[in-house]
């Protein structure tokens, strides 16, 4: 496309370190900071490269994004845990470090915008392509292994899957009647690759991302249809995003039908003689089956061991006890615990039990999202049941945000400081009398919780002020793909905190300055026809 060679007609090195930047996140998180350096460093030594007045205005609204850092600056200065102050800083030094580059960086033009985009996305397609092979050829043990292959991490991952492939879908709507054939192939196949890469992962936040960021493009393409087809198109549309909300009743309804056990009518032998023990307190179920129903541990023991690598009293390759694993993994296939059980077992449940695989549905459903959400309705049954959280993710982001909870009602207004989070969870914890092992327990993984605790209620809301307040002023929301971006962060953030993490903070302050320092919405569009 000719706008790849325009691009490079206005060279700067400050645009090379951009392209450095955005190349960099969805493969490696050490160089992501390592261009973040380079990214400043050539902004300063260009910084005499005069700009128009309007984008000096534009760009000027960056500097709300640095006051964030200055209120964990000032937060730390009353902390008493000062070495967790350092670490919150050092943590959010990129709220310094990128929009001071954007500030001072030459001026980003539409056909360089474009360009970056499509340098990003080309970046996170490589990048699922290696995890998709490296999956292949060495699954990882346990559920939902290809999330393990990533290059960084699935979640952030995922947010740069999500925002390259609505970005494929708007330059394709942009620009439909000026491209050739074979680019029509590749834009579409580009985008279906993506979110087909994303389902594969297996992330609910994923998920939750992409269906919010649906239901925002529902609407946004609505305004620019004509009647009859908005009718059509809305109505379509509906229908398309009520599915995800009736397939995870559906989940929970399959998930909760669970058997009805007459104890005066279960079989007290094995087929061989020996006698079964049916533990009636335990409530833990597989596929509506319970777990301690029909066991003989004589008989699953010997069997095993006759056909397994790994012996019935080891832990398995996940760390989980592998007769544990055992017991689930049979349930969940309908078959009792005993010798002709074990003998229903085939090489492949072998190894799924040893790699500490606990349903058969999480192998035999590989490309389905069912298995994903079958395991979050487990855990939390789990957690309801017995109190349980330990090393299940979602139990854990419970006992995450009752502690988050308790430590907001004691200091609502002004938090506890960017210092002495540590020390308020701890104590929150206890207080809540938490079963979770104290080496789980960790902050909120919601990060409007975690201003919350730091920052309190007055905290919160200058923050959501510094992010907001730039785009109203801009006019930027005008760009439907930055709405897609915001809307995607703020749905992200609800389940994990992502602005206190590298990669999340660095995707997010990128793509933010990149959206409001650079030209509207012109940089969608193609100005002149490819050839054919």
């Amino acid at each position: 496309m000719k706008f790849l060679v325009a691009a490079f007609q206005d060279f700067s090195w400050f645009f090379i370190a951009l392209l450095l930047f955005a190349v960099s996140l969805p493969l490696s998180e050490s160089l992501v900071s390592v261009s973040g350096g380079v990214l400043l460093a050539a902004a300063l030594f260009e910084s005499k490269f005069r700009i128009s007045k309007e984008t000096r205005k534009l760009k000027m609204l960056l500097l709300f994004l640095v006051a964030i850092f200055l209120l964990y600056l000032l937060s730390s200065l009353f902390s008493a845990d000062r070495q967790t102050a350092l670490y919150d800083l050092r943590k959010n030094a990129f709220l310094l470090v990128l929009p001071l580059a954007f500030l001072f960086g030459k001026e980003i033009q539409p056909n360089q915008k474009l360009f970056l985009f499509w340098s990003f996305t080309g970046s996170v397609f490589i990048a699922t392509v290696i995890a998709l092979f490296a999956w292949m050829l060495h699954p990882a043990a346990g559920n939902f292994g290809i999330q393990k292959a990533s290059l960084i991490s699935h979640i952030r991952f995922g947010f740069q899957i999500i925002l390259a492939g609505w970005f494929l879908i708007w330059f394709y709507i942009e620009n439909r009647k000026l491209l050739s054939t074979t680019q029509h192939i590749l834009v579409i196949s580009m985008s279906a690759w993506l979110f087909l890469f994303l389902f594969l992962q297996k992330s609910l936040l994923g998920m939750v991302g992409l269906f919010a960021t649906a239901v925002i493009f529902l609407f946004l393409i609505i305004k620019r249809l004509r009647q009859p087809f908005r009718r059509i198109f809305l109505f379509s549309g509906i229908t398309v995003l009520l599915l995800p909300p009736v397939y995870l009743g559906w989940a929970v309804w399959r998930f909760y039908d669970i058997e009805q056990v007459d104890f005066a009518s279960l079989e007290k032998t094995t087929a061989a003689g020996n006698p079964y023990t049916h533990d009636l307190s335990n409530p833990l179920v597989e596929n509506g089956r319970y777990v301690y129903r029909y066991v003989c541990e004589e008989e699953l023991r010997s069997g095993w061991n006759q056909i397994a690598s790994i012996a019935y009293d080891s832990a398995g390759a996940s760390g989980y006890a592998v007769k544990e694993t055992l017991l689930r993994y049979l349930t969940s296939k309908g078959l009792r615990k005993d010798a002709s059980g074990v003998k229903a077992l085939n090489q492949e449940d072998v190894r799924n039990i040893e790699q500490g695989v606990a349903n058969y549905i999480y192998k035999k459903n590989a490309f389905s999202l069912y298995p994903r959400i079958y395991s979050t309705i487990w855990e939390y049954y789990v957690y309801t049941n017995t109190g349980y959280s330990d090393k299940q993710s979602f139990s854990q982001r419970i006992e995450f945000a009752r502690a988050a909870l308790t430590i907001i009602r004691q200091h609502p207004f002004f938090g506890v400081g960017a210092g002495d989070w540590k020390k308020a969870f701890h104590e929150a914890y206890d207080q809540n009398a938490s079963t979770l092992n104290k080496e789980l327990r960790g902050t909120a993984h919601n990060q409007y919780l975690n201003y919350l605790v730091k920052f309190g209620i007055l905290g919160l809301l200058s923050i959501v002020f510094c992010f907001a307040y730039p785009v109203l002023k801009s006019r930027r929301y005008t760009d439907p793909l930055f709405v897609l971006f915001l809307v995607l962060m703020m749905a992200v953030n609800l389940g994990d905190s992502n602005l206190e993490s590298h990669m999340g903070l660095s995707f997010f302050l990128f793509f933010y300055c990149l959206f409001l320092a650079a030209d509207g919405t012109a940089y969608l569009r193609l100005k002149v026809r490819p050839r054919t």
